[in-house]
């Protein structure tokens, strides 16, 4: 498509006027039958626009001159995601996913958010996560290389969206340790070090013009620069694609009951929301999660994890007793010697 027709269309959609787009899509159609930018638009307008079959028979047209299209493949998956036809939806994506096409990171990282997505829909929590887990490998990939390829020129965090202190072993640094050794073993690298303090300053000192987040000695040594981890950390904040899917994890995790993950994962997430975003998502689920661990609350009594703990909790129970709190349908608790509570129904008969 030329440029002019391209930022047309841009306009359209942007202003979410499909309508608009259809009409110029169809206008325009005489000069782009072999145009692949051209098929996807007009089945991705249609597909907005509720035209689901018309949308479906486009692709489905257009895929035969184009059959990896990783493009026209994202399309027929979220058709199919849309229809419930979700063992379809999970070819088309993963078709996508896996297509050889020359496409941008941040859309592979769409296309298995998708597919994690999808197989969530279908019952599948196991793939689910291990498709959100590789769509974070793959925008920690494309971290990376930002990083890599245009170097912080900066070693004083003041002032910046920075609070990383060296401690965390969990979500964005585990990914960013990961992703360094990834690239390591892919370049052959003889030793990869994470310098801190003098070293760090020194290498940067020695090599003001090569940038202070990567460096590689002559002997093969590479050397991760403290300002590696406050790239990593601001180009994971510059857009939506980290948080979003760390949210979808969360809700994932939530719904197979492991609320203590699902919290940490909606609590990363709304750590790395881009400013001016109102992207609300984790903090309602967060808020949502936290009504059911008060209803777990009041109906459970936390399990000790010691003899003072089991102790107390007797005593407290015995104590409510007395003063008539408990009712007669309440549950009484059994605790055994390992620390494990047991919730039996009061006998009536042997109290009395």
């Amino acid at each position: 498509m030329t440029d002019a027709h391209r930022q047309q269309l841009d306009y359209y959609i942007k202003n979410k006027d499909y309508s608009s787009a259809d009409s110029f899509l169809l206008s325009i159609k005489s000069e782009y039958q072999n145009d692949l930018d051209y098929w996807y638009f007009l089945a991705f307008v249609n597909r907005k626009l509720e035209r689901l079959d018309h949308a479906r028979e486009i692709c489905q047209k257009a895929i035969l001159k184009f059959p990896d299209s990783s493009q026209l493949n994202f399309e027929l998956g979220l058709i199919s995601q849309i229809k419930d036809e979700y063992k379809k939806a999970i070819e088309y994506l993963k078709k996508s996913a896996e297509t050889k096409e020359n496409v941008m990171r941040s859309q592979t990282v769409d296309t298995l958010n998708s597919l994690a997505l999808t197989y969530k829909m279908d019952g599948d929590s196991v793939n689910a996560l291990k498709s959100y887990n590789l769509a974070l490998e793959v925008l920690g990939q494309k971290v990376y290389e930002e990083i890599k390829n245009e170097p912080l020129q900066f070693t004083n965090l003041e002032g910046r969206d920075f609070s990383y202190i060296g401690e965390e072993k969990e979500g964005w640094v585990d990914l960013a340790i990961r992703i360094a050794h990834k690239n390591a073993t892919i370049d052959k690298v003889r030793a990869l070090r994470f310098p801190t303090g003098e070293t760090a300053q020194k290498i940067i000192q020695d090599n003001p013009i090569m940038g202070v987040a990567l460096y590689d000695d002559q002997e093969m040594n590479r050397y991760i620069l403290p300002a590696y981890f406050s790239s990593f950390y601001l180009v994971l904040k510059s857009n939506l694609h980290y948080s979003n899917i760390y949210n979808n994890i969360g809700v994932l995790f939530a719904e197979t009951g492991k609320l203590e993950e699902a919290k940490k994962c909606y609590e990363e997430s709304i750590r790395f929301i881009p400013k001016g975003v109102g992207y609300r998502n984790p903090f309602l689920n967060l808020e949502e999660l936290g009504k059911i661990q008060q209803k777990i609350g009041k109906k459970f009594f936390v399990v000790p994890q010691s003899e003072e703990e089991i102790e107390s909790n007797r005593k407290k129970i015995e104590e409510l007793r007395a003063k008539g709190l408990l009712q007669e349908h309440e549950k009484t608790f059994q605790f055994l010697p390992n620390g494990t509570v047991v919730e039996n129904e009061r006998d009536e008969e042997l109290e009395k």
